[in-house]
């Protein structure tokens, strides 16, 4: 199996050299909801050659409700490391279906040390902060922190109108089974969110074998790995 996305990253203990362990990937998810497979997600990673890297996914409907609307959502991120860490340059968000249009997009200005979020139509400008990512980078971002040795991590992560910093905690190993095999995988949670828990589980590589994503309905969005 081979994986890896981008990100930057806080650790408690130590900073960590992101950039290094970057290679070009791909991976394939089956998506699910409440038990029910509902779409398929693929992942690719590739260095540009500015040295900056980009991180694209694709998730369709194939199931469900998300079949019936034609879901199509595209993210594509770019990013370079920069002083030992990665920083974000460019997220982009699109959302497609029957009923519903959704886009967002986000710059990262370094020299001016801003972030200017477009959302739907609305504009949101604040401050930046080192080494911050937009949220596609995120799974990678704890990948690098795991294969460091880390058992937790800050992630600076930019969302619509402010970075937020995001708080993960490692819970330990497991034995996980998915569409592509077994895997003795590494549970990381995010803490900050009380009742909205993500949790992620990483095996040999940097790009997690399965997410568990919450939703506002109470039930969760799963990705696992396929291929």
């Amino acid at each position: 199996m081979r994986h890896a996305i981008p990100a930057a990253v806080l650790l408690a203990a130590s900073t960590l050299a992101l950039g290094a362990g970057l290679k070009p990937e791909q991976a394939t998810y089956a998506v699910s909801r409440d038990g029910k497979v509902i779409g398929t997600a693929t992942y690719s990673l590739a260095a540009n050659a500015d040295g900056s890297w980009t991180l694209r996914s694709e998730t369709r409907g194939t199931g469900g409700m998300a079949k019936l609307l034609g879901l199509d959502v595209r993210e594509e991120s770019t990013f370079a490391a920069h002083d030992g860490t990665l920083q974000g340059q460019r997220y982009s968000y699109t959302q497609d279906a029957a009923i519903k249009h959704k886009q967002r997009t986000i710059d990262f200005d370094w020299k001016a040390s801003q972030v200017h979020v477009r959302d739907n139509g609305k504009d949101f400008r604040y401050a930046t902060q080192p080494g911050a990512i937009d949220r596609s980078a995120v799974a990678v971002a704890l990948g690098l922190a795991l294969a460091d040795g880390a058992t937790s991590a800050t992630l600076p992560v930019a969302v619509r109108d402010r970075v937020e910093m995001q708080q993960y905690s490692v819970q330990g190993k497991t034995s996980i089974a998915v569409p592509a095999g077994k895997f003795d995988a590494t549970e990381i949670d995010r803490t900050d969110a009380p009742g909205k828990v993500m949790k992620s589980w990483y095996a040999d590589g940097l790009l997690p074998v399965r997410v568990e994503q919450p939703q506002h309905d109470g039930k969760a969005i799963v990705l696992e790995l396929r291929k």
